[in-house]
């Protein structure tokens, strides 16, 4: 009669076949759970970092919000700067028509003086002469 799984006692090589099973099930199982931790240790940190970009987003959405008010108050401030400067721009240019103006009142006065000048000097050797 043949000896069933193999040659020598026929419970011994089954058994160690049975152990060499287990064993192989034992070290997948000790395997998985090292391999289920680092998983596990992972979607902690991993949690924590989404937590954090969670928080760090929320703290730049607030800093954009605060940006955008107060590139819309400096909008506002350039705006009264431009329509200030347009008023300075029209009163230096009426300025400088009035200080045209003057220069030629100047000018004319000028002349009207040397015209007087000339008529004194003209009085006084006609009065030196008699």
């Amino acid at each position: 009669m043949s000896e069933p799984n193999g040659a020598g006692e026929p419970g011994n090589e089954r058994l160690d076949r049975i152990e060499r099973a287990l064993n192989l099930m034992l070290d997948d199982h000790i395997q998985f759970r090292e391999e289920h931790k680092l998983l596990l240790s992972s979607q902690v940190l991993m949690q924590g970092g989404l937590e954090e970009l969670r928080k760090n987003m929320e703290e730049s959405r607030k800093n954009m919000e605060e940006s955008r008010k107060n590139m819309d108050s400096l909008g506002r401030q350039v705006e009264t700067m431009s329509v200030k400067i347009e008023r300075m721009s029209d009163r230096v240019d009426a300025l400088t028509v009035d200080v045209g103006k003057l220069t030629a009142d100047v000018a004319a006065l000028t002349a009207n003086v040397e015209g007087m000048r000339q008529n004194f000097d003209q009085r006084l050797k006609r009065i030196e002469q008699q």
